[in-house]
């Protein structure tokens, strides 16, 4: 008999304490989710590429077979978005006709450009810097640098670091 008169008290105390709850409006949480890999360049078979959203150089996993070198990776990455990726938003500023884009390894690794680097905006240099550091990062040819050396055929070179969301 204690048993049923106990059950009807907590209910009541539930909802007494449940009274005081004032609603909230909208908490500031930060950007949305964005496509990227979870645990680092090269997750379960799949490679980093850096693609363009709403004007932000951002990771994106794409699966791969087997081993992926730097030069494979800005290959993938020259092709530009899937269908799939590019109806979610992403796009490239890295133009298709680029060509071959060759990557040196060392201390640090270097982008050598078939053309003037001052063609490609700073988000389509930072879409390959990124990408290249990620590639390397899945090699046994990641440098202890944070950044890339970037070369032209009219002699421009600098350093640029990964600049990604």
């Amino acid at each position: 008999m204690r048993r049923i008169r106990v059950l009807p008290a907590l209910a009541a105390a539930a909802l007494v304490a449940a009274c005081g709850v004032q609603p909230t409006g909208v908490v500031p949480a930060g950007p949305g989710p964005s496509i990227r890999a979870t645990t680092g360049p090269n997750v379960g078979n799949g490679l980093t590429l850096y693609f363009v959203s709403d004007g932000r150089v951002i990771p994106v996993t794409r699966p791969t077979e087997g081993f992926m070198s730097p030069e494979g990776a800005l290959t993938m990455l020259l092709k530009g978005p899937t269908e799939r990726e590019a109806a979610q938003g992403l796009t490239t500023f890295v133009p298709a006709e680029v060509g071959r884009v060759e990557v040196y390894s060392g201390d640090p690794t270097a982008i050598v450009l078939p053309f003037s680097m001052r063609k490609l905006s700073n988000q389509a240099i930072n879409q390959l810097v990124c990408t290249t550091i990620a590639a390397s990062a899945a090699t046994t040819r990641t440098p202890s640098s944070s950044g890339v050396n970037v070369t032209s055929p009219d002699g421009d070179m600098y350093f640029q670091s990964c600049k990604a969301d």
